[in-house]
């Protein structure tokens, strides 16, 4: 790339994601319908860390001090960056402003180096990263839903379609991007790691013949997905033993899907929850490709994510039978969430056509600045569709203070409390008994709280239980204060709180440990992590190109 090409990328990159960036200038937090209760996630990682538990499964922030298993059922891969700006002393709101430019400034990264991976053009990828990164789901996303699950996992999925591309399309060792990619999003969103897998589906289905004349692809395949899992293992065993062994909100319908999916035209208008009609138009330059540019790989790959695109846009409106399909999908709350994959796909398609008129624009005179132009021409018209986007907004700003979830009624901003067992049946009550312990004879007693660890002292010889503060989940523990002998603890504890059987001691001490299950798989990870470590290492140094570059840098 030239230098003066390489100018010009660079600052209408910095350009596209500024833009995006606008409304994270101020100096107070921008709110967003489910801000509030990624915000104590946040500080809920924050009370980790300081307490020396920074992998702690159930939070111990939430619901003052009752506990909230957040971070076993929701990945918090990413939420550790603003976690440690709080740790360092930032202000909870700049940390989340920063966090939110970083998310950008990735998921533009990542797009621009998924397309040139697979094109080779720098054209191409910057026109798919400007579509990807003001498409108008993505900033709803982030400005006017907060949906930091999605909005972070999505940085992943650009790595995902290369990966693919490499795997299926060109026979090439993709199966680090598609790693990266997969993993990536099982640590940020289950939802939409659910989605990926349906994209991957299909394109395994489409391919299928070529699948099956050159065995070494589904098998490079199979063992990335067996990777994948055993690297997130940590995460998704868990929860699985959780599922296996307790119930929980997840089972109970607060959002219909049938009344949740849109009309068909609403989907292209400028609203919350829609694509815009300005990432539509540019499918146009579809018909503007040469028909001798058309018959390759490349442009087969694009044609078949703007089809898949329309297919996950029909999929959120009125036109599917949602009101049958609730027993089966209704864990994706709202069909519109498959909008968070149409942008990507329309993003690596639209950035191929784009760049395939530059190609044939590139053999007449001025190709140098026809093609600037178009470049500039797709940016207008997504900084067009963002501007909109912002100016619709009707989310408001506030100032969070450093001791704001020291108040307790704000630990428990869980929105639908999806992890909350089915036992509990009154959340303001959690709260309201946040520090008392009852005994089975019903005497209310006082808890001393340090950490991960509560203790209850006065108990009488007669006692037989006694319910603590702690919402139960699978894997606490309790002891005597005096002996240390271990003490059964169950579910059975009224709204949903552990009890612990007391075996007649005077005092008691209640933690969460975690379970085997829990402790196994993160040595199962961590030991993956370590075994592809030392293999790429070894790859790199046996790779003679390296060692060139290592030679020549002596």
């Amino acid at each position: 790339m030239e230098k003066k090409d390489k100018s010009f990328y660079i600052m209408m990159s910095v350009l596209i994601v500024a833009a995006a960036c606008l409304p994270v200038y101020g100096a107070y937090c921008i709110g967003g319908h489910d801000v509030a209760y990624h915000l104590l996630r946040i500080e809920a990682l924050k009370a980790g860390i300081l307490a020396g538990r920074p992998f702690l499964k159930v939070n111990m922030l939430f619901f003052g001090g009752m506990g909230y298993a957040s971070s076993l059922f929701y990945p918090d891969f990413l939420l550790y960056i603003p976690a440690l700006f709080r740790c360092f002393g930032m202000s909870i709101d700049l940390s989340y402003n920063l966090f939110v430019v970083f998310c950008i400034a990735c998921g533009f990264a990542s797009c621009y180096f998924g397309v040139h991976h697979i094109t080779g053009r720098h054209d191409a990828a910057f026109a798919a990263a400007a579509i990807f990164t003001l498409y108008q789901y993505h900033i709803d996303d982030i400005y006017t839903r907060a949906a930091v699950g999605e909005y972070t996992a999505v940085i992943f999925v650009p790595l995902i379609f290369a990966g693919l591309y490499d795997l299926m399309y060109e026979g090439k060792q993709g199966h680090l991007l598609l790693f990266a990619g997969m993993t990536g999003v099982i640590l940020c969103h289950t939802i939409t790691t659910i989605l990926c897998l349906v994209l991957c589906l299909v394109l395994f289905a489409v391919n299928i013949k070529k699948m099956a004349a050159e065995p070494k692809r589904p098998l490079a395949i199979l063992v990335t997905a067996l990777l994948v899992l055993a690297v997130t293992s940590f995460y998704w065993l868990p929860v699985l033993e959780q599922f296996a062994t307790g119930a929980f909100a997840t089972d109970t319908t607060y959002f219909n899907l049938d009344y949740e999916s849109k009309l068909p035209v609403s989907v292209f208008m400028d609203e919350n929850t829609g694509t815009g009609i300005m990432i539509w138009l540019l499918l146009l330059t579809r018909f503007l490709i040469r028909k001798d540019d058309k018959d390759d790989s490349l442009m087969g790959f694009a044609d078949i994510c703007t089809l898949m695109a329309a297919v996950f846009t029909i999929g959120v409106t009125t036109l599917v039978p949602w009101a049958h399909l609730q027993g089966i999908l209704g864990f994706m709350q709202f069909p519109w969430r498959m909008l968070i994959i149409t942008g990507p796909l329309l993003a690596f398609s639209e950035g191929i056509y784009v760049s395939r008129i530059i190609t044939a624009v590139s053999k007449d005179e001025g190709a140098d600045i026809k093609s600037k132009a178009i470049l500039l021409g797709v940016s207008a018209v997504m900084l067009f569709s963002c501007i909109g986007n912002l100016q619709r907004n009707d989310q408001t700003y506030y100032s969070y203070s450093d001791d704001y979830y020291d108040y307790i009624p704000f630990t428990g901003e869980v929105i639908g409390g999806e992890w909350l067992p089915k036992a509990v049946n009154n959340r303001e009550a959690l709260i309201d008994s946040c520090n008392t312990a009852v005994t089975d004879k019903g005497e209310n007693l006082e808890v001393v709280r340090q950490g991960n660890e509560l203790g209850v002292n006065g108990l009488g010889d007669d006692t037989e239980y006694v319910d603590v503060p702690f919402i139960y989940y699978k894997g606490y523990r309790a002891s005597d204060t005096d002996g240390g002998a271990a003490l059964p603890v169950t579910g059975e504890g009224d709204n949903g709180r552990a009890r612990v059987y007391t075996d007649g001691s005077e005092g008691i001490r209640v933690y969460y440990a975690g379970t085997v299950i829990q402790h196994a798989s993160a040595i199962v990870s961590i030991v993956t992590v370590l075994v592809l470590a030392a293999w790429l290492i070894l790859t790199c140094v046996r790779d003679p190109h390296f060692r060139e570059g290592a030679s020549q840098r002596k």
